[in-house]
């Protein structure tokens, strides 16, 4: 398969995927108005491309690093749950990579080949520029949370376990549980699985809509098992990748819809008669 058919396979499915968040966004929108209600802004700013927002990624980037250190007994246990989880799948991995690998076809291969590198990046813009196009505040929340998300998630913390733990991929060994701290094996976790997760639950989040959750995590499930197919993760890497996406991606959205700081500096696009410019303001 050339690569304009490629380039197009990834943009069809991005735009279905978008396609189905905008239709729920206009029904969501439309209840909303009807209820008088409006999508909360929380803490976060007016405009995506402003400092307010930088700040804004930071704090979460520091909420979610920091955050072990307030956690109660709950959330341990959460934690231990979701890490017998992962261990659990651990003991599958064979069994899960020798099936999947008998039973791959040369159609399955080409679609995973596509599937698992859509770039939800450019979903995430698009959210951003409807937003900001069309005053969408649904939107422009799903883009800061997201792109907040995408960065703690897939920039810091699961580059940071692959570089620590080096778990040798498996097309690269035959041993299952092969590890080499710090020799730039990058198996575990799954980056694709951790960015697919974090954007469909930013999206499900703002969306609470069946079939938009349903389409949103269908879609990052896809991912994550193309990364099996293609042989270059195991299930325990893919599991362990999701729940970091799915954690970090609800820990930002919640924090980011808490109360907003009424003394912050904001700003604003003017545009008047005679000219056009940005207006700074303070609110008390």
């Amino acid at each position: 398969m050339t690569a304009l058919p490629q380039r197009l396979s990834r943009s069809i499915a991005v735009i279905l995927l978008a396609a189905g968040s905008w239709s729920a966004a206009r029904a969501q929108t439309a209840m909303e108005s009807a209820a008088g209600q409006s999508p909360p802004a929380g803490i976060r700013p007016d405009h995506l491309l402003s400092p307010d927002y930088l700040r804004l990624v930071l704090g979460d980037t520091r909420a979610v690093l920091t955050a072990p250190a307030a956690w109660d007994q709950e959330d341990w246990f959460i934690a231990a749950g979701a890490t017998a989880g992962v261990v659990v799948t651990a003991g599958f991995d064979r069994t899960i990579r020798d099936h999947v690998q008998a039973a791959r076809t040369a159609g399955e291969d080409r679609f995973m080949q596509h599937w698992q590198n859509l770039n939800s990046l450019y979903l995430l813009g698009g959210f951003a520029v409807w937003g900001e196009l069309g005053g969408d505040t649904g939107a422009k929340n799903v883009a800061m949370d997201g792109f907040a998300t995408s960065l703690i998630a897939s920039g810091l913390i699961t580059p940071a376990l692959k570089y620590i733990i080096g778990r040798e991929r498996p097309n690269h060994t035959a041993a299952t549980f092969s590890f080499r701290p710090f020799s730039g094996n990058y198996s575990f976790p799954s980056g694709h699985a951790t960015q697919a997760f974090a954007v469909a639950t930013v999206i499900a989040e703002h969306y609470p809509v069946w079939w938009v959750q349903g389409l949103a995590f269908g879609s990052a499930a896809v991912v994550g098992y193309a990364r099996i197919e293609q042989n270059a993760h195991y299930a325990s890497d893919v599991v362990a990748g999701s729940l970091i996406g799915w954690s970090v991606a609800r820990a930002v959205v919640h924090r980011n819809n808490g109360p907003r700081n009424p003394r912050r500096l904001s700003w604003a696009p003017y545009a008047g008669g005679k000219g056009c410019g940005l207006l700074f303001y303070k609110s008390f």
